[in-house]
């Protein structure tokens, strides 16, 4: 999706099990002073799904080529979890592509072997019955307590229950090529565009712990807890 119009272009990756309609509160806030583009990796949203390349590599060099089609000039990329695992390396392997880079709850590191073991079992109920099931446990990892406590965000709840209820057997693939990601740590300090980590407190997946990792290894980044 693309909106607004300016010299400059917000390019906007968004979450694991999600897809541009996460952007929509956002997006119009930027939209009066800038091209602001959101898009669906593969296999998510109403991008195809081609059945391979959900690695975290194949999926920067999508981006790259993405961005590159779409700009004639460098970016500033917004990355949320996934979309943020994707920019890490982006900005570290592409520079010339990027203005300024934005992480949202995200990671460099590997995923911790207990979590590889309780999403494997998450992915296998997928694949034998569908995403139903899983639903409950799955708003826990993606809200903080005093989201879901909170009355006036039922709607919202609300709406991406549906969007997870929606969801086919087949995102086990982008699944598998989060959990699977490996540590690119060593890559940071090659990202030199000004950079931005905002990491929730309450956040269960993505946590603070790993925001810190981050900042540790990136020189010019500024960190903001919610």
């Amino acid at each position: 999706t693309e909106q607004g119009s300016g010299d400059e272009t917000l390019v906007f990756g968004h979450g694991l099990l999600m897809d541009t309609s996460m952007w929509d509160a956002v997006a119009p806030a930027f939209a009066n002073q800038y091209r602001v583009i959101c898009f669906d990796f593969r296999g998510q949203g109403k991008t195809g799904d081609p059945g391979e390349g959900y690695d975290i590599d194949t999926l920067v060099k999508d981006i790259s080529a993405f961005i590159q089609a779409t700009s004639t000039k460098p970016v500033h990329y917004v990355g949320l979890s996934m979309g943020g695992m994707v920019g890490l390396p982006l900005a570290a392997r592409h520079p010339e592509l990027l203005r300024s880079l934005v992480l949202l709850d995200t990671s460099a590191q590997a995923e911790p072997w207990w979590n590889k073991i309780k999403y494997a079992i998450m992915t296998l109920i997928v694949k034998l019955v569908g995403v139903k099931p899983l639903v409950p446990a799955m708003l826990p990892l993606m809200f903080g307590k005093s989201t879901l406590n909170n009355p006036a965000k039922r709607e919202i709840i609300s709406y991406w229950k549906q969007k997870l209820l929606a969801l086919k057997k087949t995102i086990v693939g982008p699944v598998s090529g989060v959990t699977k990601r490996r540590d690119i740590t060593n890559e940071l300090v090659n990202i030199r565009c000004p950079s931005l980590m905002i990491v929730g407190d309450e956040d269960q997946t993505t946590t603070l712990s790993c925001a810190e990792n981050i900042v540790a290894h990136i020189a010019n980044i500024e960190l903001k807890i919610i």
